[in-house]
C-alpha cells in the first residue's frame, strides 16, 4: 500500500482544489437547473466551467481582479509562446462551447428536416466538433518541443482519444445514466491525478483533481435531481470538457516528464478506461436492470483506473513517500 500523503498537504488540497470545484460546480448547475430539466445540457457545462474556475482562482488582495492575477494554476489568457499545457483552459471552453451550439443547431435542423434526412443533422452536430477538435489539441502541443516527432505524433493521438470520448459518452449522458457518466469522468481524472502524482507532475496532478471534482459536483446535483424527479437530468455539457481535459492531462503531459519510471500504459489505461462504456450504446442492453447496469458500468471503468494507478505505484514512489520506500 502506498504511504499516505501528509495530513496538511491533503487538507491543503481539499480546501484549495476539491472543495472549491466540487462546490463551484454544483451551486452553478443547481442554480440553472431551475430554470427547468431542459437546461440539463446548458447547466452541466456552465457548471464545469464555472468549478474550474473557482478552483484555479487566487486573487492577490493587493492588486486588481483581472484575468491575469486570478489564475492560480494556469493563466486564463496564454502568452502566444506559452507551452501546450497552459493552452488547456482556452481548449476546453472552445469545446464546450462548440458542444452546446452544435448541439442546438442540430436540434433545430432535426425539427425543420423531414425524418429521412436525419443524417444531415448528425453532420451539422459533428463537423464543428471534429474540426474544433483538431483546433484544440493543436493548441495543446504548442512550443518549441511541437516540432519534435513524438509530439507531432502526440496531437493526433490526444484528437482521436478526444473524439472517441465525445463520440461515446455523449448520447449516454443525454439519458438516465447522465449522472453516472459524469461521475465515472470525474472518477477517471482522479484516478489520472494519481498517474501525473506518481510521475512527480504535482502541478498538472492538481489540475485533473480540480476537473474531477467539478464533474462529482456536477454528477452529485444531477443525481439528486433524478431521485427526486421521473426524468434524467443531461450532463452532455460536460462531456467535451472531460473528453479534452483528460487525455490533455494524462498523455498530452507525458513526453514532458519521460524521466520517471511510470509506464506508459498506466496513462494509456487512465485516459481510454470511460471507453469501456461503448457497449452501453446498444440500447437493448443500457435498458436492463438499473442496478446490473450501474454495477457493470462502474467496473468497465474502475477496474482499469484501479490497474493503472496500482501499476504506478510498483514502478515509481510518490515524492512524500521516497524516504519510506528507501
Amino acid at each position: 500500500m502506498p504511504p499516505l500523503p501528509p495530513l496538511k498537504d491533503t487538507l491543503d488540497a481539499f480546501a484549495n482544489a476539491v472543495l472549491p470545484a466540487a462546490g463551484g460546480a454544483a451551486v452553478a448547475c443547481a442554480a440553472l437547473l431551475l430554470l427547468g430539466r431542459r437546461f440539463g445540457a446548458l447547466a452541466s457545462a456552465v457548471a464545469v466551467l464555472v468549478g474550474f474556475a473557482c478552483a484555479n482562482f487566487a486573487l492577490d488582495p493587493s492588486a486588481q481582479p483581472t484575468l491575469e492575477n486570478t489564475a492560480r494554476l494556469l493563466p486564463w489568457v496564454p502568452e502566444a509562446a506559452a507551452p501546450g499545457p497552459h493552452w488547456l483552459p482556452r481548449a476546453a471552453l472552445l469545446l464546450v462551447l462548440v458542444g452546446l451550439v452544435s448541439r442546438w443547431v442540430g436540434l433545430l435542423a432535426a425539427r425543420a428536416l423531414p425524418e429521412r434526412r436525419w443524417w444531415v443533422a448528425e453532420v451539422l452536430v459533428w463537423v464543428p466538433r471534429i474540426a474544433c477538435t483538431i483546433v484544440a489539441t493543436g493548441w495543446l502541443v504548442r512550443g518549441n518541443a511541437a516540432a519534435a516527432e513524438e509530439w507531432a505524433l502526440l496531437r493526433w493521438q490526444l484528437a482521436a482519444v478526444t473524439l472517441a470520448l465525445w463520440l461515446v459518452l455523449d448520447s449516454q449522458s443525454r439519458t438516465e445514466a447522465g449522472a453516472v457518466v459524469a461521475a465515472l469522468l470525474g472518477a477517471s481524472l482522479f484516478a489520472g491525478a494519481g498517474v501525473l502524482l506518481y510521475s512527480h507532475n504535482a502541478k498538472f496532478m492538481e489540475l485533473a483533481v480540480i476537473g474531477g471534482a467539478a464533474l462529482f459536483g456536477v454528477a452529485a446535483v444531477s443525481g439528486a435531481a433524478r431521485a427526486e424527479g421521473a426524468h434524467a437530468i443531461c450532463t452532455s455539457g460536460a462531456v467535451p470538457f472531460a473528453a479534452l481535459l483528460l487525455p490533455g492531462l494524462v498523455l498530452g503531459t507525458r513526453p514532458s516528464h519521460a524521466e520517471n519510471l511510470v509506464p506508459t500504459a498506466c496513462f494509456w489505461l487512465a485516459a481510454l478506461a470511460p471507453l469501456l462504456l461503448v457497449p452501453f450504446l446498444i440500447p437493448r442492453l443500457a435498458r436492463q436492470n438499473h442496478w446490473l447496469v450501474l454495477t457493470l458500468r462502474a467496473l468497465l471503468v474502475l477496474v482499469p483506473l484501479a490497474v493503472a494507478v496500482f501499476l504506478a505505484n510498483e514502478y515509481e514512489t510518490l515524492p512524500f513517500g521516497e524516504e519510506e520506500k528507501w
